[in-house]
């Protein structure tokens, strides 16, 4: 017959065991406010017109994250966010490039709705008006 368990070996003093469960941390998720400037397949363009930034992203070939404010957009592509509107992005600056995690579309008052909400909170981010 064979044992269901191990037998419990005792392990020298300051033995190092690896963590099989952990994780590394992932970049934390960074936000972008503006009006979309350039969509191409893979490259997302904004530009926020408060502080005069512009900001590229990288959008992944698989992303589904275009949602917009009214649900009339959900997990849309990345052309779904056509130039001119506004977009609120969620973004991980990992190695250099700043990855798109997620686009909202919306409008400035809803935009400044979110941001009252987000102050209220403690996360801030601008609208781009």
């Amino acid at each position: 017959m064979i044992p269901l368990f191990a037998e419990s070996v005792p392990l020298p003093p300051n033995t190092p065991i690896p963590c099989l469960i952990c994780k590394a941390p992932s970049a934390p998720t960074l936000i972008f406010s503006g009006t979309v400037q350039l969509v191409q397949a893979g490259r997302l363009r904004v530009f926020n017109g408060k502080t005069h930034q512009t900001m590229g992203f990288s959008v992944p070939a698989e992303f589904r994250g275009v949602e917009s404010s009214d649900g009339t957009i959900k997990a849309g592509p990345v052309s779904s966010a056509a130039p001119g509107l506004l977009a609120r992005v969620t973004y991980r600056a990992d190695g250099g490039r700043n990855e798109v995690t997620r686009v909202l579309l919306l409008t400035i008052d809803q935009c400044r709705e979110l941001m009252a909400a987000e102050h209220l909170s403690g996360t801030r981010d601008g609208c781009p008006d």
